[in-house]
């Protein structure tokens, strides 16, 4: 797509703020958490030099399941997060504010 037509289609920032409700705002907060925890995940198992195969033995959880989380299409439990990152010599540290 050229510059014009990408233009002509794009909404400022500002203005698609504007028409973003409370509810809209929670959800979008919500799914921009959930990103940071998948990346974070991602990043860990690659700066440790683990495929997602070597992490699913370690973990005993299917390599499926973490292509899934990895890909934020998957809204998985805490027991497979905490089996994930434990695997990983890591913990999921659970904040209530």
């Amino acid at each position: 797509m050229n510059q014009s037509k990408l233009k002509k289609l794009a909404v400022p920032l500002s203005d698609f703020n504007k028409s973003v409700t409370v509810r809209e705002r929670k959800l979008i907060n919500a799914e921009k958490k959930y990103y940071h925890i998948v990346n974070a995940l991602r990043n860990t198992r690659n700066s440790l030099g683990l495929t997602q195969e070597k992490l699913a033995q370690l973990s005993n959880v299917p390599r499926t399941t973490i292509t899934k989380v990895e890909s934020g299409s998957r809204n998985t439990t805490l027991q497979t997060l905490m089996a994930i990152a434990d695997s990983m010599g890591k913990t999921i540290e659970l904040k209530l504010a």
